[in-house]
C-alpha cells in the first residue's frame, strides 16, 4: 500500500472525515480537518515508522504536517535519518 494511502486510512480511523475531493495540498491541521486526537493517532503512527521518541516539540507541527504531501516528505526525510 502507497505511503499516502495509508496516511489516509490512519486519519480516517481516527474519525477524521476528508473531503471527497481531499488532494496532497489540502490544509489538515489549519483547516480544522485534523483534531487533536487524530493528530495524537497520527503522531503514534509516524513515530511507529521513522523514529521512536520522535520529538514533537522539535519542528513546526501545523507547518510540516498541514497537508499529505508534507507529512510524506517528512516521514520520507525522517526514514532516511
Amino acid at each position: 500500500m502507497a505511503l499516502r494511502d495509508d496516511l489516509v486510512r490512519v486519519i480516517e480511523a481516527s474519525g477524521a472525515l476528508l473531503p471527497a475531493d481531499l488532494s496532497d495540498d489540502t490544509s489538515l491541521i489549519q483547516s480544522g480537518l485534523l483534531d487533536s486526537t487524530a493528530l495524537f493517532d497520527l503522531a503514534l503512527w509516524i513515530e511507529e515508522r521513522v523514529a521512536s521518541g520522535l520529538d514533537l516539540t522539535s519542528f513546526d507541527l501545523a507547518e510540516e504536517w498541514d497537508t499529505l504531501a508534507r507529512l510524506q516528505a517528512f516521514i520520507e526525510r525522517h526514514r532516511r535519518a
